[in-house]
């Protein structure tokens, strides 16, 4: 008897964003399909797409999608594979209230490639300031600004502060995926 296949969300860091990596979600759905995934939906511009598979490891999951994008596209994108289970996690503690708070602030979530060590933890609350409100719990990075600092906020390379590689989605977005990869 095969196994039914578990849902997962794909995460590319970096396409669609500045011209960068360029690809219409249709054709991203296409190459999900092309490789052997199911149920295949995509959400937004930014390269977020839900799909089963049989496959049980994360891992070997985002080699794949990373090699068949390359092959397809010529370019390369780090690929994060989450479930539905560890976006709720995610949400679940997110410390800036982004639903309540929703008309004043801004929130994003960044997944990251993996835990930051303590030393960068630290450099990166050092930043904390009027227009950011930061935290870290395990592998994700959460920050907010208030409406009135976007586009005016300075920027910050969380990725070159932290040491580590990450994708960052906004609180709606995260929201929205954890509906469309629920179980119906």
């Amino acid at each position: 008897m095969t196994p039914k296949p578990s849902c997962y969300i794909a995460l590319f860091r970096a396409i669609n964003v500045g011209g960068h990596a360029v690809i219409k979600m249709s054709e991203l759905k296409k190459m999900f399909e092309q490789v052997g995934f199911t149920n295949v939906i995509t959400y937004i511009q930014t390269g977020n797409v839900v799909f089963s598979s049989n496959e049980t490891s994360k891992e070997k999951l985002a080699v794949q999608i990373e090699q068949k994008f390359k092959s397809s596209t010529g370019h390369e994108s780090k690929i994060f594979i989450l479930t539905n289970d560890k976006l709720k996690k995610a949400a679940s503690r997110n410390p800036f209230e982004p639903m309540k708070r929703d008309k004043v602030q801004r929130c994003h979530l960044m997944f990251l490639s993996g835990k930051p060590d303590s030393v960068h933890i630290k450099e990166l609350m050092q930043l904390e300031g009027r227009e950011y409100r930061l935290h870290v719990h395990n592998d994700v990075l959460y920050y907010a600004y208030d409406n009135k600092y976007a586009g005016k906020r300075r920027f910050i390379d969380f990725e070159k502060v932290l040491g580590i590689k990450g994708t960052s989605r906004s609180w709606k977005v995260v929201d929205k995926l954890i509906e469309l990869s629920s179980p119906k």
